[in-house]
């Protein structure tokens, strides 16, 4: 993040700051207390020439409005302080797909750089949140076959392609992939030795070469 946003000229800082909780098992008024008072305990560290804060796991365009709206407090109204904020508070359209999109064209140029295209090659994506979630729609869309995806707690796979569309209305509503009938449960570290032709991790540090069955990481 640092070196794309430096190339970029775009105050996206690349630091890392967060709250150790677990959202999923917090309230929304929970959520928001501890969302202001990070807010206010950073306000001077933070700004549209400073430092960007961006959505990042466990969070959501409600969690930056809360930090633009606390930023506000001592700065006055700065939409700029945030990214990845509700449209109708000066968010870009588009950025809730932005990051997965961005994982799709990178795949795109790696696979054209050896002669082959998304469609028909085999995907095995760590996590289905944001990102994942809208990596594995757009592979889809362009004919790629996601065969496994994991999930906070579990993973599912289907050797001859998740019907992705259904899986993300599934995740929607129950909060993870157990369940999901379009596909056999899987052990949710085990996913990253599934063979495929494109494995795309979540995570740093969870790969070894013995874990790897993919032709393209």
């Amino acid at each position: 993040m640092t070196w794309k946003t430096a190339v970029a000229n775009i105050p996206y800082g690349g630091a890392k700051g967060g709250i150790g909780c677990n959202p999923r098992e917090l309230s929304i008024t929970e959520q928001e207390r501890l969302t202001r008072v990070f807010t206010q305990k950073i306000h001077d560290l933070i700004g549209p020439h400073l430092d960007v804060p961006a959505l990042d796991m466990g969070t959501s365009a409600q969690t930056m409005a809360w930090i633009l709206d606390e930023y506000s407090k001592f700065h006055g109204h700065t939409p700029a302080v945030v990214t990845g904020k509700p449209i109708d508070l000066g968010g870009s359209l588009g950025r809730d797909a932005a990051t997965g999109r961005g994982v799709v064209l990178g795949t795109e140029a790696l696979l054209a750089d050896h002669g082959k295209t998304i469609g028909g090659q085999k995907y095995v994506i760590q996590g289905s949140g944001n990102v994942g979630s809208w990596t594995a729609k757009i592979l889809h869309e362009q004919g790629g076959i996601v065969k496994a995806i994991s999930y906070v707690g579990g993973a599912v796979k289907n050797d001859s392609g998740l019907h992705i569309p259904a899986l993300v209305k599934h995740v929607s509503k129950n909060g993870g992939v157990k369940g999901y009938a379009g596909g056999d449960s899987l052990d949710y570290a085990s996913i990253l030795a599934e063979d495929c032709d494109v494995l795309i991790p979540a995570l740093g540090g969870v790969l070894t070469r013995h874990k790897r069955s993919c032709h393209f990481l």
